[in-house]
Protein backbone atom coordinates (compact mmCIF):
# COMPACT_ATOMS: atom_id res chain seq x y z
CA UNK A 1 0.00 0.00 0.00
CA UNK A 2 2.83 2.19 1.24
CA UNK A 3 4.64 1.51 -2.66
CA UNK A 4 0.74 2.11 -4.12
CA UNK A 5 0.28 5.25 -2.36
CA UNK A 6 2.50 7.91 -4.05
CA UNK A 7 1.53 6.44 -7.96
CA UNK A 8 -1.93 6.99 -7.01
CA UNK A 9 -1.28 10.66 -6.00
CA UNK A 10 0.87 11.39 -8.47
CA UNK A 11 -1.77 10.02 -11.10
CA UNK A 12 -4.28 12.25 -10.22
CA UNK A 13 -2.35 14.96 -10.01
CA UNK A 14 -1.14 14.34 -13.25
CA UNK A 15 -4.49 14.29 -14.45
CA UNK A 16 -5.56 17.46 -12.29
CA UNK A 17 -2.68 19.10 -14.22
CA UNK A 18 -4.42 19.29 -17.31
CA UNK A 19 -6.57 21.59 -16.83
CA UNK A 20 -3.85 24.61 -15.55
CA UNK A 21 -1.94 23.18 -19.13
CA UNK A 22 -4.66 23.53 -21.10
CA UNK A 23 -5.49 27.20 -19.74
CA UNK A 24 -1.58 27.69 -20.06
CA UNK A 25 -1.84 26.21 -23.95
CA UNK A 26 -4.96 28.74 -24.92
CA UNK A 27 -3.21 31.68 -23.19
CA UNK A 28 0.15 31.25 -24.76
CA UNK A 29 -1.78 30.88 -28.45
CA UNK A 30 -4.15 33.62 -28.21
CA UNK A 31 -1.02 35.75 -27.23
CA UNK A 32 -0.16 35.13 -30.78
CA UNK A 33 -3.37 34.83 -32.58
CA UNK A 34 -3.57 31.40 -32.94
CA UNK A 35 -7.02 29.30 -31.90
CA UNK A 36 -7.08 28.79 -28.63
CA UNK A 37 -9.61 26.02 -28.25
CA UNK A 38 -8.60 22.59 -27.26
CA UNK A 39 -11.02 20.04 -29.03
CA UNK A 40 -12.13 17.61 -26.23
CA UNK A 41 -10.79 14.09 -27.94
CA UNK A 42 -6.77 15.71 -27.17
CA UNK A 43 -7.95 17.12 -23.97
CA UNK A 44 -9.05 13.54 -23.04
CA UNK A 45 -5.68 12.27 -24.46
CA UNK A 46 -3.52 14.89 -22.65
CA UNK A 47 -6.13 13.98 -18.90
CA UNK A 48 -4.49 10.41 -19.90
CA UNK A 49 -1.02 10.83 -20.80
CA UNK A 50 -0.34 13.52 -17.93
CA UNK A 51 -2.03 10.98 -15.40
CA UNK A 52 0.38 8.22 -16.78
CA UNK A 53 3.64 10.66 -16.06
CA UNK A 54 1.71 11.81 -12.95
CA UNK A 55 1.87 7.67 -11.36
CA UNK A 56 5.45 7.70 -12.49
CA UNK A 57 6.93 10.80 -11.06
CA UNK A 58 4.90 9.44 -8.28
CA UNK A 59 6.43 6.05 -7.74
CA UNK A 60 9.80 7.84 -8.67
CA UNK A 61 10.04 10.79 -6.67
CA UNK A 62 6.92 10.57 -3.59
CA UNK A 63 6.17 13.74 -2.17
CA UNK A 64 9.03 15.94 -2.32
CA UNK A 65 10.51 19.03 -3.73
CA UNK A 66 11.55 16.78 -6.73
CA UNK A 67 8.45 15.56 -7.36
CA UNK A 68 7.13 19.14 -7.69
CA UNK A 69 10.12 20.35 -10.09
CA UNK A 70 9.13 16.84 -12.26
CA UNK A 71 5.16 18.41 -12.35
CA UNK A 72 6.02 21.71 -13.27
CA UNK A 73 8.73 20.70 -15.71
CA UNK A 74 6.30 18.14 -16.78
CA UNK A 75 3.09 21.45 -17.13
CA UNK A 76 5.51 23.20 -19.48
CA UNK A 77 6.62 20.12 -21.92
CA UNK A 78 2.74 19.21 -22.00
CA UNK A 79 2.42 22.46 -23.79
CA UNK A 80 5.51 22.81 -25.51
CA UNK A 81 3.62 19.27 -27.13
CA UNK A 82 0.19 20.16 -27.98
CA UNK A 83 1.25 23.65 -29.40
CA UNK A 84 4.44 22.64 -31.73
CA UNK A 85 2.36 19.64 -32.61
CA UNK A 86 -0.29 21.29 -33.61
CA UNK A 87 0.87 25.19 -34.89
CA UNK A 88 4.34 24.27 -35.13
CA UNK A 89 5.45 27.09 -32.43
CA UNK A 90 7.47 26.66 -29.32
CA UNK A 91 7.09 30.11 -27.27
CA UNK A 92 9.91 31.36 -25.72
CA UNK A 93 7.60 31.67 -22.52
CA UNK A 94 7.77 27.58 -21.63
CA UNK A 95 11.72 27.73 -22.78
CA UNK A 96 12.50 30.35 -20.09
CA UNK A 97 10.34 28.20 -17.79
CA UNK A 98 12.15 25.27 -18.04
CA UNK A 99 15.55 27.48 -17.31
CA UNK A 100 13.95 29.17 -14.55
CA UNK A 101 12.58 26.32 -12.69
CA UNK A 102 15.86 24.37 -13.24
CA UNK A 103 17.68 27.26 -11.59
CA UNK A 104 15.28 27.92 -8.48
CA UNK A 105 14.87 24.49 -7.22
CA UNK A 106 18.67 23.63 -8.55
CA UNK A 107 20.34 26.50 -6.72
CA UNK A 108 18.51 26.18 -3.75
CA UNK A 109 19.44 22.67 -3.26
CA UNK A 110 15.71 21.17 -4.08
CA UNK A 111 17.14 18.72 -6.54
CA UNK A 112 20.28 17.52 -7.33
CA UNK A 113 22.11 20.40 -9.66
CA UNK A 114 25.53 21.47 -10.85
CA UNK A 115 25.62 24.81 -12.31
CA UNK A 116 28.61 23.96 -14.66
CA UNK A 117 27.67 20.56 -16.27
CA UNK A 118 23.80 22.39 -16.68
CA UNK A 119 25.73 25.10 -18.61
CA UNK A 120 27.76 23.12 -20.64
CA UNK A 121 24.68 21.11 -21.65
CA UNK A 122 23.21 23.96 -23.09
CA UNK A 123 26.25 24.59 -24.71
CA UNK A 124 26.03 21.68 -26.06
CA UNK A 125 22.44 21.00 -27.32
CA UNK A 126 22.78 24.51 -28.79
CA UNK A 127 25.73 23.57 -30.96
CA UNK A 128 24.44 20.20 -31.51
CA UNK A 129 20.80 22.15 -33.20
CA UNK A 130 21.70 25.05 -33.99
CA UNK A 131 25.10 23.97 -36.95
CA UNK A 132 22.76 21.64 -38.67
CA UNK A 133 20.66 24.94 -39.38
CA UNK A 134 23.19 26.47 -40.99
CA UNK A 135 23.92 23.56 -43.50
CA UNK A 136 20.29 24.10 -44.37
CA UNK A 137 18.79 21.22 -42.37
CA UNK A 138 15.19 21.61 -41.35
CA UNK A 139 15.63 23.24 -38.09
CA UNK A 140 13.45 25.23 -36.09
CA UNK A 141 14.53 28.19 -34.09
CA UNK A 142 12.07 27.55 -31.25
CA UNK A 143 13.39 23.51 -31.75
CA UNK A 144 17.09 24.74 -30.82
CA UNK A 145 16.04 26.92 -27.62
CA UNK A 146 13.84 23.90 -26.25
CA UNK A 147 16.92 21.92 -26.63
CA UNK A 148 19.43 24.90 -25.06
CA UNK A 149 16.83 24.57 -21.95
CA UNK A 150 16.67 20.83 -22.26
CA UNK A 151 20.57 20.80 -22.15
CA UNK A 152 20.52 23.10 -18.99
CA UNK A 153 17.64 20.58 -17.02
CA UNK A 154 19.70 17.61 -17.89
CA UNK A 155 23.46 18.40 -18.20
CA UNK A 156 25.58 16.77 -20.50
CA UNK A 157 25.08 13.07 -20.27
CA UNK A 158 21.58 13.54 -19.56
CA UNK A 159 21.23 15.77 -22.85
CA UNK A 160 23.36 13.45 -24.99
CA UNK A 161 20.78 10.32 -23.24
CA UNK A 162 17.83 12.74 -24.40
CA UNK A 163 19.14 13.51 -27.80
CA UNK A 164 19.09 9.87 -28.41
CA UNK A 165 15.85 9.31 -26.97
CA UNK A 166 14.57 11.53 -29.52
CA UNK A 167 15.82 10.27 -32.45
CA UNK A 168 14.33 6.57 -31.45
CA UNK A 169 11.14 8.73 -31.19
CA UNK A 170 11.44 10.62 -34.44
CA UNK A 171 11.88 7.42 -36.20
CA UNK A 172 9.28 5.47 -34.47
CA UNK A 173 6.98 8.15 -35.63
CA UNK A 174 8.39 8.41 -39.32
CA UNK A 175 8.17 4.49 -39.60
CA UNK A 176 4.23 4.48 -38.24
CA UNK A 177 3.02 7.69 -39.86
CA UNK A 178 1.39 6.19 -42.97
CA UNK A 179 0.57 9.23 -44.88
CA UNK A 180 3.33 9.23 -47.09
CA UNK A 181 6.33 7.20 -47.98
CA UNK A 182 8.64 6.58 -46.39
CA UNK A 183 11.91 8.32 -47.85
CA UNK A 184 9.54 11.55 -48.06
CA UNK A 185 8.53 11.41 -44.40
CA UNK A 186 11.97 11.25 -43.74
CA UNK A 187 12.51 14.36 -45.21
CA UNK A 188 9.52 16.54 -44.15
CA UNK A 189 9.84 18.55 -41.72
CA UNK A 190 9.11 17.03 -38.48
CA UNK A 191 8.06 19.32 -35.67
CA UNK A 192 11.04 18.21 -32.75
CA UNK A 193 8.90 20.42 -30.08
CA UNK A 194 6.94 17.22 -29.20
CA UNK A 195 9.83 14.67 -29.43
CA UNK A 196 12.16 16.99 -27.22
CA UNK A 197 9.32 17.45 -24.77
CA UNK A 198 8.93 13.83 -24.65
CA UNK A 199 12.72 13.05 -24.15
CA UNK A 200 13.16 15.68 -21.82
CA UNK A 201 10.80 14.01 -19.24
CA UNK A 202 11.77 10.28 -20.08
CA UNK A 203 15.61 11.36 -18.75
CA UNK A 204 14.27 13.37 -15.57
CA UNK A 205 12.33 10.14 -14.54
CA UNK A 206 15.33 7.94 -15.26
CA UNK A 207 18.15 10.05 -13.07
CA UNK A 208 18.38 9.42 -9.91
Amino acid sequence: MQFLLPILYGAAIGAALAIPVRFLCALLLKMRGKPAEMEKMYFAILIASLAVIGGLIGWRAGVSFRGLYLLLILACAACAFYIDAKFRIIPNELVLAILALTAIFGLTGAISFQIIPALIGLVACFIIFFVPSLFGQKVGAGDIKLASAMGFALGLTGSLYAIACMGALVLLYALVDSRMPLPQRLKAMIPMGPFLALALIVVLLVQN
